[in-house]
């Protein structure tokens, strides 16, 4: 069973779990594996950053590869210019909303969409293995990336003005501060900038991962909303006029019946996953629009809409794919799109998203180093059982492993408050014997070691009507 890749690459403590000899030996295995000629790699902001780059560059090289050195560049940067300009690999040393402690490696295709499972065991298989050295590559600088995906990102939107529009832009500490304030702004937004400085030490400290600092600047300041990116720039959270926070699945519910109207998506459907809003399906659905939901994962929705011809897709989180743009989720091109939607349609964030309900949700996420064992556990099972009948077929269940995170997330949804937060002790309770208080501190930051989950379901395997339909019954995924 693969031991280092998770649901988003491979991520873990920098220095203990993702060190500079691993980052090597993915270099050269993803080499070898895809024969690559020419590799763009790129990273965030994290102080481990440029050795793990230098170490991953170096096994690329060996590999006999064209390293292309980006710099500090988002992730979705490195998918677009993959596709573009045909490179054969690319590579980003990022832990995207993981706290600064922590990095990771992603890789992407030739066609910008991050490996399947197969391809990473591929890779993996590689990396105890001896290589015997062939023609050596070598490594160039790359200092034209970042304004290559600018021009991008304005070739999608060429008619979009936001003259008039006060913006709180939130970047993270991350790789999106010397993009997205100056693009908000060249577009003719009044931006307020938070997390400008490109700081790994604070990554994620504020963001989309830690949205109290960005709600409280738009209440402060009276802007019109507020966005925020994480550290690699793949997702985006926006926030109304009274700082309230809009969910990835309630914005794309709200922006999907507009698009699908302007003919801005091909057909009427959208990709959401198991944990998107009871009240967001029911939205889309009175309104015409096909859901199909699948496992966890931005990974597990771009897959999801490329097989089945579907245009826009996303997760809670804000994670959202617009197809027709780009292959994978990315958070200022979102940003972009949401608000050429608000423009057109005349209408304030808010306005768009109220008529979405959103039905109650209680989250807990409980730290446990050997997650497999602990929902595995009789106890825990039962108490699994006991919490669906608490819910009494008015609500859903969701007990999964985090992919990214040594972490059990459990979330009760459904009209009545007070029975998901009985139904999620239940729960919990029965994991606390399996909970780690050493990994505490880590994840209350939300760090966790570069070591695999079990593959989630195929989502080809998932129907749209058999999840959509169990899950109000307390299924868990």
């Amino acid at each position: 069973m693969p031991k280092y890749f998770g649901t988003d690459g491979i991520r873990g403590v920098a220095g203990v779990d993702l060190t500079t000899d691993l980052a090597h030996r993915v270099g050269l295995a993803a080499g070898r594996v895809f024969a690559a000629r020419m590799v763009l790699l790129a990273r965030d902001t994290r102080p481990s950053g440029p050795a793990l780059e230098a170490a991953c560059a170096d096994g690329l090289a060996a590999a006999g590869a064209e390293v292309h050195l980006a710099g500090i560049l988002p992730s979705p940067a490195v998918s677009h210019l993959v596709r573009r300009e045909r490179y054969d690999l690319g590579v980003v040393i990022s832990a995207s909303h993981n706290p600064p402690q922590d990095n990771g490696i992603k890789l992407y295709d030739g066609q910008g969409l991050k490996l399947s499972p197969e391809e990473e065991d591929r890779v993996e298989a590689l990396f105890d293995a001896r290589m015997e050295p062939g023609r050596r590559g070598a490594t160039v600088v790359r200092a034209d990336a970042a304004a290559v995906y600018r021009s991008l990102l304005r070739s999608a939107v060429p008619r979009l003005s936001l003259a008039g529009l006060r913006v709180a832009v939130d970047c993270a500490h991350g790789a999106t501060c010397g993009l997205a304030p100056g693009l908000f702004a060249e577009l003719g937004a009044d931006v307020v900038p938070l997390g400008g400085e490109p700081d790994g030490t604070r990554i994620n400290a504020t963001g989309a991962a830690a949205l109290g600092p960005l709600q409280e600047a738009v209440r402060q300041s009276g802007v019109d909303l507020g966005i925020a990116f994480d550290g690699d720039g793949d997702r985006v959270m926006f926030v109304d006029a009274q700082g309230q926070p809009v969910e990835g699945d309630r914005l794309l519910a709200a922006l999907a019946p507009l698009l699908w109207r302007w003919k801005e998506i091909s057909s009427p459907a959208v990709v959401v996953t198991v944990l998107a809003n009871m009240g967001t399906e029911e939205y889309l659905r009175d309104h015409g629009i096909r859901v199909m939901r699948v496992p966890v994962g931005d990974r597990n929705v771009a897959w999801a809409m490329r097989r089945e011809g579907i245009e826009l897709g996303g997760e809670p989180s804000g994670h959202i794919v617009f197809g027709r743009h780009a292959p994978t989720g990315d958070g200022i091109l979102t940003a972009l799109l949401a608000l050429q939607v608000l423009r057109r349609a005349e209408m304030s964030l808010g306005d768009l998203v109220t008529p979405v309900p959103t039905y109650p949700q209680v989250r807990e996420d409980v730290p446990v180093a050997n997650r497999e064992v602990a929902l595995a556990a009789p106890s825990v099972q039962r108490a699994i059982g006991d919490a669906e009948r608490l819910l009494d077929g008015r609500g859903r269940l969701i007990v999964r492993r985090s992919g990214t995170q040594s972490l059990v997330r459990v979330v009760a949804e459904g009209p009545d408050e007070a029975s998901l937060r009985l139904a999620v002790a239940k729960v919990t309770g029965a994991l606390d014997p399996f909970r780690d208080e050493q990994l505490v501190g880590e994840h209350a930051a939300g760090s966790g070691p570069a070591r695999r989950t079990p593959d989630p379901p195929d989502p080809a395997s998932v129907s749209e009507h058999d999840l959509g339909s169990e899950s109000r019954h307390g299924a868990v995924f």
